[in-house]
């Protein structure tokens, strides 16, 4: 294992954690949703010191302009989402609103900010295990007409839920990567399309692993939470098993959003992906 030290951010990571993670379950004012973010960066820190445990190098400390560019990258595509709630209503928010609407959501996605920069970490760690980053199959079938088709799928994902939200809301996390993963790899940016017709399946599974493990994050520190946290109605699952405040099927959404954190970020941030997996 490279550089088997210990690293700051495996100080400074948990000791954040510790003194974040009891105040979120515990502060119930008016100003308890502040410390979502110290929480979520106390994660970053901590992830990002394993995965330069385990390879020398990470996000944080190897390309600092690029960990800090994902913030602003993640508040953009989170306020999409917050957007589409307003016709969906799948989720709502028992917090002490201290702002209009409009500017509730715009401090949601203040708050929201660490959700590409986790999922990237997340992603990070789990690519610093070879055998999971490097994981070969089938090649999938990959011709001219096929990234337009994946494309159009996209559109229409993104477009129906706003016309019949009770009964198509789930297309919603398919439809970013949809529309945008065929963009990425007609403009030459790696894409999960173009990894899979090479037989590379390292990339999707590890971002489904990172999408899962950071909704089960999300999903237990929002359900503890003592004063700002968000509550789901998720038509035709509502009465399935609940994990804290979600449905387990609702779990199903997570590898989606990676998916699509990772299709928006390659477009804004080419840099952002290996460029191996091209």
């Amino acid at each position: 294992m490279p550089g088997a030290r210990l690293h700051w951010q495996l100080v400074a990571g948990p000791v954040l954690l510790a003194l974040a993670w009891p105040a979120y379950w515990t502060v119930a004012d008016q100003y308890s949703e502040d410390l979502f973010l110290p929480l979520w960066l106390g994660y970053l820190i901590t992830v990002d010191g394993l995965v330069r445990l385990r390879t020398g190098t990470s996000l944080l400390t190897g390309r600092p302009r690029l960990f800090l560019l994902l913030f602003p990258v993640s508040c953009a595509f989170w306020f999409c989402y917050e957007l589409y709630n307003h016709v969906l209503q799948n989720w709502h928010y028992q917090a002490h609103q201290r702002h209009p609407r409009l500017l509730w959501d715009l401090v949601q996605g203040v708050l929201i900010t660490t959700v590409i920069p986790v999922l990237w970490e997340t992603r990070d760690f789990f690519r610093s295990f070879p055998r999971l980053a490097g994981l070969r199959g089938v090649r999938l079938p990959l011709t001219d007409r096929g990234p337009r088709i994946v494309a159009a799928a996209g559109l229409l994902s993104l477009t129906v839920p706003l016309l019949l939200p009770r009964q198509t809301y789930p297309l919603l996390w398919c439809g970013f990567v949809l529309l945008l993963d065929p963009v990425n790899l007609w403009t030459g940016r790696p894409s999960l399309l173009g990894q899979l017709a090479h037989g590379r399946w390292g990339e999707l599974v590890v971002l489904s692993l990172a999408g899962l493990t950071s909704g089960f994050f999300w999903e237990m520190w929002n359900g503890g939470s003592a004063g700002y946290r968000w509550v789901y109605d998720t038509p035709y699952v509502n009465s399935w098993p609940h994990l804290f405040e979600m449905p387990l099927p609702g779990y199903l959404g997570y590898p989606p959003l990676a998916f699509s954190a990772y299709a928006v970020t390659v477009l804004l941030l080419p840099t952002a992906a290996d460029p191996a997996l091209a």
